[in-house]
């Protein structure tokens, strides 16, 4: 949610991506919506950038009926991408054992089980949310059955991009390994990708989810691609 949104801003639209009419309701209230279906999260962290401040009446509108309110919300600064904006959630959640979850405020996802990705983090390090794609502007991730062997920035190695959707066992093991990767990559944006790929050379166990018929992946990133799936919505094509 940190984001410029530059190109929103530049296409037209005066309000944030995530502020965007949805099913009735928001983008980012349709995300959250749908990953709490079988699961009540502890605690949800929502993390805008300070210069949405001026629309924090109409986020705290959208999260109501979800049980979210302002004590949610953290505004922070300018970030260098969405690996960055992930480290100041870990950060804020260190003390916690529990799953950390990272997910964009730019895509919707329908079908997937938290709970059946925190019963995989007792075993595994991290869980990537997949779907199917062809697309140059995404992550692809190389699987040996459910078990990730690659994961890359924009070049399609394998039919499988990642959705944003990124579980850790939990926020301290991604702090930690944010920094390993941070060394290693030091003339450009720090990706949560990198974060994973690294971990996949040291032998960590990193795992991707069973792909369903029923699972939905919205990816509302550009204002091209909101504009065809709005298209779509109003015509019942989805």
């Amino acid at each position: 949610m940190a984001g410029l949104n530059t190109r929103f801003h530049d296409a037209g639209f005066d309000i944030p991506k995530y502020l965007l009419p949805w099913n009735d309701d928001t983008i980012i209230h349709s995300i959250i919506d749908n990953l709490d279906k079988d699961y009540r999260f502890d605690e949800i962290i929502l993390l805008p950038n300070t210069r949405d401040r001026y629309f924090k009446k109409e986020l705290a509108k959208t999260i109501e009926s979800l049980s979210l309110n302002e004590q949610n919300i953290y505004y922070i600064g300018d970030t260098s991408g969405q690996a960055h904006t992930a480290l100041i959630g870990a950060e804020l959640q260190k003390e916690r054992d529990d799953p950390f979850i990272i997910h964009n405020a730019d895509t919707i996802v329908t079908n997937r089980s938290i709970v059946e990705i925190n019963e995989s983090l007792q075993i595994n390090d991290v869980w990537v949310d997949v779907f199917v794609a062809n697309s140059p502007a995404y992550s692809y991730v190389k699987t040996e059955g459910k078990k990730a062997i690659d994961i890359v920035e924009k070049n399609p190695i394998s039919p499988y991009a990642s959705s944003g959707l990124y579980c850790f066992r939990n926020p301290s093991l991604y702090e930690r390994e944010f920094y390993k990767a941070k060394e290693k990559i030091t003339d450009r944006e720090l990706y949560v990708s990198d974060i994973i790929k690294n971990m996949i050379e040291q032998g960590m166990k990193v795992v991707v989810n069973e792909l369903s018929p029923k699972q939905e992946t919205i990816v509302l990133g550009t204002p091209q691609e909101y504009g065809i799936e709005l298209a779509k919505q109003k015509m019942g094509i989805r």
